[in-house]
């Protein structure tokens, strides 16, 4: 069990990185940035140049000002302690990790899904408990609420959330000792799962013995702060049911009066100061160049700190700061070109931006946006189908 666990949970690359995290590789080390804070995940290390491995990992997230959690394991044995320790890390309390075949019961647990109301009951359920495996808060910034791989449950008063990972499934947290039996005895829905996972203390850890799971391994996690003041938000953030998102879909439509449509243009009441390109005929060169003169403008036309929107029509939309994005960073979401669907980069105040259309093949640009890359836009595609003087 201890050999499957570290296998399947331990030292993995997602497919796709956590919304707004970046992951990078240092032998047998995976460090997760997220902007805001940062992890370290890991099989077995060699037994030889483990404090050098300690002080890359140190730097690195001191170079992103982050601070870092570094989770070991009992197995891990005593050198890698004594080192974190020495460079300046706290434990927590150690917890137990436990673990017990799938369940039998078939029952229905009410499920959450994209459900806002019912995430936010959670994520105030979750605030006053724990510490969790996953803090609530993480589990929604990753948008694993909206993964098929992962499960949000509320009953009543008690909640948990839960993710699938090889044959585990594994509580990422609980709210209350009292729903350990029902999740413990539950046959979950997943092909390939065959364990239950979960960490767990004092009272919870008494609820799922009691329930059949038995202790593999212990984890204590070691905390380091970041230098100096870490960013408060990710570089990225998922937007899909949540308020802000439909707040500013609804003030899209109504200043610009969004009317889609695959043969009347524009889709939109172009505002003033504002200039239309076609793109459809436009070679790699000079697609790469507007886009590059896009996200450059994009980058330069807001202040210090302000994020801006990416929404897709009828997908998942994502809040950004534009200069902790590309390089370094996480991806910068979306693209300006339009492809696909309708699409916009926004500030919220709907000052600037841009309009994709993909049925006219056009870039609407404008604001302070426009008058910054008029002329290199210009040079790149042409000129504009349509402009709307301020």
């Amino acid at each position: 069990m201890l050999t499957s666990f570290d296998a399947q949970l331990r030292g993995r690359v997602p497919t796709l990185p956590p919304v707004g995290a970046v992951i990078e590789r240092d032998g047998a080390v995976v460090r997760t940035h997220y902007g805001t804070h940062g992890e370290v995940d890991h099989g077995p290390l060699p037994d030889d140049g483990l404090g050098a491995l300690v002080a890359r990992q140190v730097e690195a997230f001191a170079r992103r000002n982050e601070p870092v959690v570094w989770p070991v394991y009992r197995h891990d044995g005593d050198a890698l302690p004594e080192l974190l320790r020495a460079a300046g890390f706290t434990a927590e309390p150690e917890r137990a990790v436990l673990v017990r075949p799938i369940g039998t019961d078939t029952a229905p647990i009410p499920g959450v899904k994209a459900d806002w109301l019912s995430l936010q009951l959670v994520a105030e359920l979750a605030g006053g408990t724990g510490p969790h495996r996953r803090p609530f808060a993480e589990f929604l910034a990753d948008s694993a609420h909206l993964d098929r791989a992962a499960e949000v449950l509320l009953d009543g008063d008690r909640a948990a959330w839960l993710e699938a990972a090889g044959e585990f499934v594994v509580v990422g947290g609980v709210t209350d000792p009292g729903f350990a039996g029902t999740l413990a005895g539950h046959a979950w829905n997943r092909p390939d799962a065959r364990f239950l996972l979960a960490e767990a203390t004092g009272a919870l850890r008494e609820a799922f013995e009691a329930a059949g799971l038995r202790e593999i391994t212990t984890v204590t996690r070691y905390h380091r702060p970041s230098p100096g003041e870490p960013a408060r938000t990710r570089p990225v953030r998922r937007l899909f049911s949540e308020p802000e998102h439909d707040d500013i879909w609804a003030r899209f439509r109504e200043r610009f009066a969004f009317r889609p449509d695959t043969r009347e243009f524009p889709g939109i009441t172009e505002p003033a100061n504002s200039a239309t390109w076609y793109v459809g005929d436009a070679g790699d060169t000079a697609v790469d160049r507007f886009l590059d003169t896009i996200y450059k403008g994009l980058r330069e036309s807001v202040v210090d700190g302000e994020e801006l929107y990416w929404l897709d029509w009828h997908h998942a939309g994502y809040r950004f700061d534009p200069a902790r994005v590309g390089g370094a960073g996480p991806r910068r979401p979306g693209s300006a070109f339009p492809g696909g669907d309708y699409h916009s980069y926004l500030t919220r105040d709907l000052r600037l931006g841009t309009f994709g259309h993909p049925w006219e093949e056009t870039i609407c640009v404008f604001g302070d946006l426009r008058t910054r890359i008029d002329a290199e836009l210009t040079a790149a595609l042409g000129k504009p189908l349509r402009r709307s003087e301020p």
